[in-house]
């Protein structure tokens, strides 16, 4: 071995990566035990819903499906947060439509004051 020199071992180093990936990276994945459960409305409790008046949504952290109801005083014009079973929404100065807490949301407080908030 006239003229080698030492690498310090990141030959071997190099040639190992890929055997290191392969065995720990499914660690890293998540499985399916671990997965939160995406629940699904049932047919009769879609058209229940809608037989309501509500609509089908998707929301929450884990995306699940659920009956948004139309809300009593869907549309009406409010100035604060008590004007409305809901939501008074800031923008449009009306009660929000459905019962729906996810997303972000600006509406108003119950001194007419703009608030927003997001709800995962």
């Amino acid at each position: 071995m006239i003229g080698a020199t030492y690498d310090g071992g990141r030959a071997a180093c190099k040639r190992l990566w890929p055997l290191v990936l392969f065995l720990f990276l499914p660690a890293c994945m998540p499985d399916a035990a671990t997965q939160p459960d995406r629940r699904q409305m049932s047919l009769p409790e879609q058209a229940e819903c809608e037989a309501r008046g509500g609509i089908i949504s998707i929301g929450g952290i884990i995306g699940a499906q659920f009956c948004a109801e139309r809300l009593p005083d869907a549309g009406r014009s409010c100035s604060r947060a008590s004007d409305c079973t809901g939501r008074c929404e800031a923008e449009t100065r009306t009660c929000q439509t459905y019962g729906n807490p996810f997303g972000c949301h600006s509406f108003l407080d119950e001194n007419g004051d703009v608030q927003t908030i997001c709800v995962d």
